[in-house]
């Protein structure tokens, strides 16, 4: 008597809530699918197909061999089966190089010599993909006190789209309407994100920038970004000191010449 075993998962993934497997963006996943049985199946009469839930082939065995003639090309190249474990009753597929693309429903249908009754087990699968440490960018002008300042948070190459939280001072800001944030897609699917945070400076300022990926429950803070409000004592010291320099140079450059016209005289 066949009995089909729960799916059992026999590689490190993350777990979920909704009970699917979490694959991370091109690196390999095995889609666990297994019988219980006391004797020894004969590949030669067993028929393992995968499937998508929408119908796509994703990998056939029958007749004793690899049958990928009508297999989607989506999965071309990237799908294997256990050969020796066959006979074990283990039809796991192992899915390599896994895309954004894949994430969804599998379904893994057993039967012997390709006729009878069929055994079906199914797994979700979904997608991941670790963001970048974030970058803030911050004004490269001079800020002065109650001046709007624009900084900027940038992370790639993630999925899904994550959380942005900022915190200004060291304490979590809590007005949202201050940050416009924008995503964009690569071509592989992934997740460009750009963070951009207002502030009205009345004094020294300290921001960082947190990306949440809840799916890996997975957080990447920035570097912390000081900037000092210059008052308007520092910068007339500041043009001062210019004025101070250009004219030591134009001294410099003249000198020569007019020495050279007084001992021409």
């Amino acid at each position: 008597m066949w009995m089909v075993l729960c799916p059992i998962l026999i590689s490190v993934l993350y777990a979920s809530a909704e009970n699917c497997l979490t694959a991370i963006i091109g690196e390999t996943v095995l889609l666990p699918c297994s019988l219980n049985t006391e004797e020894s199946l004969k590949t030669e009469d067993s028929a393992v197909e995968w499937t998508t839930s929408q119908g796509d082939i994703v990998h056939t065995f029958m007749n004793g061999g690899d049958y990928l003639k009508n297999q989607d090309p989506q999965f071309k190249g990237r799908t294997e089966l256990f050969r020796s474990e066959l006979s074990h009753g283990n039809f796991s597929l192992r899915l390599s190089n896994v895309s954004v693309t894949d994430e969804g429903e599998f379904v893994c249908k057993y039967s012997k010599n390709n006729k009878g009754n069929t055994i079906q087990s199914e797994q979700c699968l979904q997608i991941a993909g670790h963001y970048s440490v974030p970058v803030v960018h911050r004004p490269a002008v001079a800020i002065f006190k109650d001046s709007e300042v624009d900084f900027t948070c940038i992370s790639a190459g993630g999925f899904p789209e994550p959380k942005v939280h900022w915190s200004v001072n060291k304490k979590p800001l809590q007005d949202s309407s201050r940050v416009n944030t924008r995503m964009s897609r690569d071509s592989r699917g992934l997740y460009n994100l750009t963070s951009v945070l207002t502030l009205k400076v009345t004094e020294d300022v300290s921001v960082t920038c947190t990306i949440d990926n809840e799916r890996l429950r997975e957080k990447k803070t920035s570097a912390e970004i000081q900037n000092l409000i210059t008052t308007e004592k520092e910068q007339k010291q500041e043009h001062g000191g210019a004025w101070a320099i250009g004219g030591l140079v134009v001294v410099m450059v003249l000198l020569p010449a007019l020495i050279a016209v007084i001992m021409w005289n």
